[in-house]
């Protein structure tokens, strides 16, 4: 999952003190000889080890550089040695890490195999590393809880800065863990080491608990766990938690008239139904003093406005164009969270901003990486990419193409269609089905007028991204399994699903994979709430109402978010943490299409 880059530079020391104290044989005065055959011998044997040991040395140097170029044939020449176990150890571990750090997660896969069967030849210090090194490969490999589990098998022979590094990558990798497998694993291991670090991963993920009552879970959790690792050093945010002042008295600026009127009203009343609910539960809250942005000429006459009456935060604008405004400025005269992402770009994010903003919205990049990211965890390598031709469209497919390529994966075609009322033709196009037929009939001509030819799909793709509205997703599932694609894996964005279960409309969509809020998806009780209390209901707001929620809830959060990089709070609109930007990003929740209606998948 997102978020979170496993460091597996910090392995590098530890491989180098390895691969030295693997060597020092190298610098023995060895014993006087017997016979000049014995002492011949023994000196090709020495100048052999030193030989190695030089090419050891180097090779470290070089990886400690991220220099891959120069160490990549030194551990191939050492491959070709002739080498002790303990050296052949030290190989693997050096070659283990420059793969990790080659993205080559496959060829790292093979070191840890053959690491497997020599562990018990290993020294302490070579198990250590290897611990260290199986654990990173589960990052890599987005396995965070089995990298946990490593990292707390192997936590209590380490020292020092070693300890506090394995320490703190423990807390970031359950961080990591989906919510509801959060909940599975913590019942899974209950009463064990690993299972008290997940309880405590639990309570920090309670973005419905205040900080106080948090708190004082965390100060129980402690004093029922007080021998464990966690409550003697409390990892992340948790450790800053009761420090952060809160603000009494805080602005919302929002359009409450004019063309974006509904807008914000969905977005208004999402806010109060958590400050209700907060209230309701006995939780100290600020005051809200709503402002209608389309009653102020600028910026500055709305802080002016908050400033007023006392505020001592901003919540919005939601216009993007104000919100890039507000990136242009050296500082801001109240801390601010905008309800709108500026420019994301990596020319924009290079450009100082005002430290006291943050950006907090529902943009469309966030689903294009999560794609990837549900993708690759999958298996999938080769993608198709269908996706229609306008502005929202491209920013997502620009998202998932950076992330994916990343990440490894590559891009076998991509087809960009128009809005029209038979995409047939599109799918046909982007599938290559009528080259397959020109392909069997050149290779076969005797046979084109025996027996028809069943075309075939094009082999060189493993899944498809479709980017889709509801209409158009429609009608283009159906297109893919009339053209012999039914065993193509789907994937898409929240954007096919209305918000509204429609089995009979949605039948078609069946097998299409996406990801979308944890508020529409699992409809907690303060959905059912606003549902209760909206005329209307939600409507096609609904995901404005649950950005409402969050950006109230997340308000107390974002100092402690902001010390603590990795920290990730539960929310209505998913799991979310806090970018290099101070953007708040978003993990949604993922589900498919089965029977015509969303059914949740596992994590």
């Amino acid at each position: 999952m997102r978020g979170y880059v496993p460091d597996c530079w910090k392995l590098i020391p530890a491989v180098a003190a390895i691969a030295l104290i693997g060597l020092t044989g190298c610098s023995e005065t060895p014993q006087k000889p017997q016979t000049e055959q014995v002492s011949t011998t023994t000196t090709r044997t020495t100048v052999a080890r030193q030989d190695n040991s030089n090419l050891f040395q180097q090779a470290n140097a070089a990886l400690q550089k991220r220099d891959f170029a120069t160490a990549r044939p030194l551990l191939k020449q050492l491959q070709q040695q002739t080498l002790s176990d303990k050296e052949r150890i030290d190989w693997l571990l050096m070659s283990g890490v420059m793969e990790l750090g080659s993205n080559n997660v496959d060829a790292a896969g093979q070191c840890l195999n053959d690491l497997s069967r020599l562990r018990k030849k290993a020294s302490t210090s070579q198990g250590q590393s290897i611990s260290l090194l199986q654990a990173s490969w589960y990052e890599k490999k987005g396995d965070y809880f089995a990298a946990a589990r490593e990292r707390v098998q192997v936590a209590s022979s380490l020292k020092d800065n070693a300890y506090t590094d394995n320490h703190n990558s423990i807390w970031q990798d359950l961080q990591q863990i989906p919510a509801n497998d959060l909940i599975e694993k913590t019942r899974q291991n209950h009463g064990s080491t690993l299972g008290q670090w997940l309880e405590l991963a639990q309570i920090s993920r309670l973005g419905t608990l205040s900080l106080d009552d948090q708190a004082v879970a965390i100060e129980e959790w402690q004093q029922i766990n007080a021998g464990h690792p966690a409550a003697q050093q409390l990892p992340g945010s948790l450790s800053g938690m009761a420090k952060t002042e809160q603000p009494t008295r805080v602005a919302v600026a929002l359009p409450l008239s004019g063309s974006l009127e509904r807008v914000g009203q969905a977005i208004r009343d999402g806010m109060q139904a958590a400050y209700q609910d907060a209230i309701n539960k006995g939780h100290a809250v600020p005051e809200l003093i709503m402002l209608d942005t389309q009653t102020y000429n600028s910026l500055d006459e709305i802080y002016a406005a908050a400033s007023l009456q006392g505020a001592e935060w901003l919540i919005g604008p939601v216009n993007k164009a104000e919100v890039q405004q507000l990136e242009a400025r050296q500082t801001l005269p109240m801390p601010t969270l905008a309800l709108n992402y500026g420019d994301i770009t990596p020319q924009a994010d290079a450009q100082p901003r005002p430290a006291n903003l943050w950006e907090f919205g529902l943009a469309p990049e966030d689903q294009g990486i999560q794609v990837a990211e549900r993708a690759w965890a999958d298996g999938h390598r080769q993608a198709l990419i269908m996706a229609p031709r306008d502005e929202w469209s491209d920013r997502i497919v620009s998202s998932f193409r950076e992330h994916w390529l990343a990440l490894g994966g590559e891009i076998s075609d991509m087809l960009l269609y128009s809005n029209h009322n038979d995409y047939n033709p599109d799918v046909r196009n982007l599938l290559k089905i009528d080259d397959s037929k020109k392909r069997e009939a050149s290779l076969h001509p005797s046979t084109q007028q025996e027996a028809p030819i069943k075309p075939e799909r094009r082999s060189d793709a493993d899944w498809l991204f479709l980017i889709a509205q509801p209409q158009q997703a429609r009608q283009i599932k159906p297109a893919l399994l009339f053209n012999y694609a039914e065993d193509l894996p789907v994937y898409s964005t929240s954007h096919l699903f209305t918000g509204v279960v429609d089995v009979n409309n949605d039948r078609d969509l069946n097998g299409i994979q996406f990801c979308d809020l944890p508020w529409l998806l699992q409809q907690g009780e303060l959905y059912q709430t606003v549902e209760n209390n909206t005329p209307s209901g939600q409507g096609r707001f609904v995901r404005l109402y649950a950005l409402g929620v969050d950006a109230f809830q997340l308000l107390p959060r974002l100092g402690s978010m902001q010390a603590f990089s990795g920290s990730r709070v539960s929310g209505v609109t998913g799991v979310l943490h806090l970018d290099p930007q101070n953007r708040v990003r978003r993990e949604e929740v993922c589900t498919r299409f089965a029977n015509g209606a969303p059914v949740l998948l596992k994590n």
